[in-house]
């Protein structure tokens, strides 16, 4: 019959085995997913002390809390870290447009040594179905030469132009505030109300110089 001083030990034994804490990211999210269609996102479960979580699982919630979707991670870490186990999973968008708060969620693990709960939240931006194409040229304004690689933003829709500075972006009828990005140039930015297949025209200016004193 153990004494009271060996239970003492036990039990005080037992309190230092203290559950690692365990975190959750989420990326590789659409900015902007039509209403209904099929996405896919990256899920990352780590342990704040490194431990090994292979095949550890996942669940992906809705707004509303239901579980629409799990995932298991696989044995590879993440390039570049030293215990971030991931896993793709695909999801179905919400029937309406709106933006979302969704979250990833793990359960209390045990591999060898006991593991906490963990979670993260993401955005999900649901849209309607794009209705027309708005095809935007985007050139230097002083030379007039097309700027390949600009980043094309009518919110929340995007898209790059090509070696000929051309982007096309499908988007849903309506009013819109169109920019337009590359390195080395101010960003141009207008009003735009799609109603129609249009073309548009982005003459960009080069940034100033500024002067070292």
């Amino acid at each position: 019959m153990a004494s009271d001083g060996a239970a003492d030990a036990v039990d005080a034994g037992a309190e230092a085995i203290q559950a690692h804490t365990t975190s959750l990211v989420a990326w590789d999210i659409p900015s902007a997913i039509v209403a209904g269609d099929r996405f896919r996102i990256a899920v990352g479960i780590k342990c704040a002390n490194e431990c090994n979580l292979t095949n550890g699982a996942f669940g992906i919630y809705d707004h509303e809390g239901a579980q629409v979707a799990t995932g298991t991670v696989s044995g590879d870490r993440w390039p570049g870290t030293t215990g971030l186990y991931v896993a793709e999973v695909e999801l179905v968008a919400p029937a309406k447009e709106g933006l979302y708060t969704w979250s990833a969620k793990t359960p209390a693990l045990d591999v060898g040594v006991p593991h906490a709960e963990g979670a993260v939240s993401f955005g999900v931006r649901i849209v309607s179905p794009p209705e027309y194409v708005v095809t935007v040229e985007t050139v230097d304004r002083a030379s007039q030469a097309p700027l390949a690689g600009a980043r094309v933003v009518m919110h929340p829709y995007k898209a790059v132009t090509d070696e000929r500075g051309v982007a096309r972006v499908r988007v849903a009828k309506g009013a819109y505030r169109l920019f337009v990005s590359q390195t080395r140039y101010l960003t141009f930015g207008v009003p735009v109300e799609v109603t129609r297949d249009m073309t548009t025209r982005a003459e960009l200016d080069v940034e100033p110089v500024r002067e070292r004193n």
